[in-house]
């Protein structure tokens, strides 16, 4: 037995073991609190169904079905392996393409603790307009095993992963309410401080859509025609039919574009943005459509 110095005390381990608990703790709940901050993130992630990485520089394809299926869209995931894609309604196929990896997955077809609302075949339904979030799990070429971390995130998954992410506070309590002393205590509320920040300081993104609603009745206008513009050469780039939700949604690289919404018995609108700086963005705004009886009732009066 090795012996130890005189200064590491039975005290001095016991709170070590306590401190690295702690950060065992956040690191194996972290997944429950990065799968809470992006379940409507408004994109979607290519990453390694093994290890979980996301994947860079993947290209996703959205194809019609048949044999000669027309590509209809596609983008490259950045470095963090997002990606964002929108089509009208229909039924398409997916195609992932990153040297080194295939698609679809043999490993992950309903979900991961990191990642949910996953594609596990390469068929989609798109009923409305909007951006695909889709996370798209892709294994990695001669891979035959999954490894040990891999085994350890489905060990822990559903809900033995939430009750050890929301329940371990009221657990840990106990440590320092038994040693009582500055350091304990300290370690616990940092680790009640790391937590709240991955909580409180979360702000839902905005939706991955724009919805067309009536000024009235705030419901939904369906067959409103939205048509986006590069204002550069007023060139138009796109149509859109808002579907039964009144959804409409495009995905643009940087520029300066404007919208027109237009619908028979109601007011057109335009929107303009003028400086979009990101590759990729999704660019949607709720707007609300004011009927064209009511807007001359207004005039006359």
């Amino acid at each position: 037995m090795i012996p130890l110095p005189g200064w590491v005390t039975a005290d001095l381990l016991l709170h070590a073991a306590y401190a690295i608990v702690l950060i065992l703790i956040l690191r194996l709940s972290r997944p429950v609190y990065v799968a809470f901050r992006r379940k409507h993130s408004g994109f979607g992630v290519v990453f390694n169904s093994i290890t979980g990485i996301p994947v860079a520089l993947a290209g996703v394809r959205l194809r019609t079905r048949g044999e000669h299926g027309r590509i209809m869209a596609t983008a490259v995931t950045d470095k963090k392996g997002r990606y964002s894609i929108t089509a009208k309604p229909g039924e398409y196929i997916v195609e992932v393409v990153k040297d080194g990896f295939v698609f679809p997955s043999r490993y992950l077809r309903q979900r991961s603790t990191v990642y949910d609302n996953l594609l596990p075949t390469a068929h989609i339904i798109i009923k409305d307009y909007g951006v695909i979030t889709k996370n798209i799990p892709v294994d990695p070429v001669g891979e035959t095993r999954r490894s040990m971390v891999f085994r350890w995130h489905f060990r822990l998954s559903g809900g033995m992963q939430y009750a050890l992410a929301y329940g371990s506070p009221f657990a840990l309590v106990f440590f320092p309410m038994w040693r009582s002393s500055p350091a304990s205590w300290a370690f616990f509320w940092v680790y009640v401080a790391v937590i709240s920040v991955r909580m409180f300081t979360y702000k839902p993104p905005q939706p991955s859509f724009g919805t067309v609603t009536n000024a009235q009745t705030k419901e939904p206008i369906s067959h409103a025609v939205v048509r986006i513009f590069g204002t550069k050469f007023d060139k138009l780039m796109e149509t859109q039919i808002t579907g039964p939700r009144g959804r409409y949604a495009f995905v643009v690289r940087p520029g300066s574009y404007y919208i027109t919404i237009s619908k028979a018995g109601y007011r057109t609108v335009r929107i303009k943005f003028p400086n979009i700086a990101k590759d990729g963005y999704a660019l949607a705004k709720d707007v609300a459509m004011t009927p064209a009886l009511l807007l001359k009732t207004r005039i006359s009066r």
